[in-house]
């Protein structure tokens, strides 16, 4: 490992340590936010994205699963994190997941490279969840959203390894 990796790590460490405390004093998801944000954020460590991108990761639910506000988080770790993880959370005022979903991709690749590539990360921990889902009509939109991210990203990121773990989960979840 080297220096810049090991620099990185104890960075992710302050994250997750964020994470947690925000998640014990406001969370309110159900499903192991903690985890899977580590899960996000070390595909991406391991595909060796950049600080911002690994550690926007870590912070990605933030916004959505607690009271954390994108001014905390920019205090914390910066305005880009900051925008970034913004960029990737859908806004709860929109009630058709669909669109919800449409409109967050669009934010994403309004920011940029950095946002889709962590909504990427965020998707491909999230699918295999997917098996878990009853109700038929749920499955279905969830499988329209994946597959509505690739095609709007694939022009931008369909030939990276990110973009192809992502699209044959979708298709093994599909079948």
């Amino acid at each position: 490992m080297n220096q810049e990796k090991m620099e990185l790590g104890k960075k992710m460490d302050v994250a997750l340590h964020y994470v947690a405390k925000n998640l014990s004093e406001t969370g309110h998801n159900t499903k192991p936010v903690l985890f899977h944000s580590f899960k996000v954020a070390y595909r991406l460590y391991q595909y060796d994205y950049d600080e911002e991108v690994v550690i926007s990761a870590i912070l990605h639910d933030l916004i959505e699963d607690t009271d954390v506000k994108k001014e905390d988080i920019a205090n914390e770790f910066g305005n880009n994190i900051a925008n970034i993880v913004e960029a990737v959370s859908f806004d709860p005022n929109i009630k058709d997941k669909l669109e919800q979903a449409r409109v967050m991709f669009q934010k994403c690749l309004d920011y940029g490279l950095s946002a889709i590539i962590v909504k990427c990360s965020d998707l491909i921990d999230n699918i295999d969840y997917v098996i878990f889902v009853d109700d038929k009509d749920k499955r279905d939109v969830l499988l329209a959203k994946y597959r509505l991210f690739l095609s709007m990203t694939e022009s931008l990121i369909g030939n990276t390894k990110i973009y192809k773990e992502l699209e044959n989960k979708v298709k093994k979840v599909g079948e």
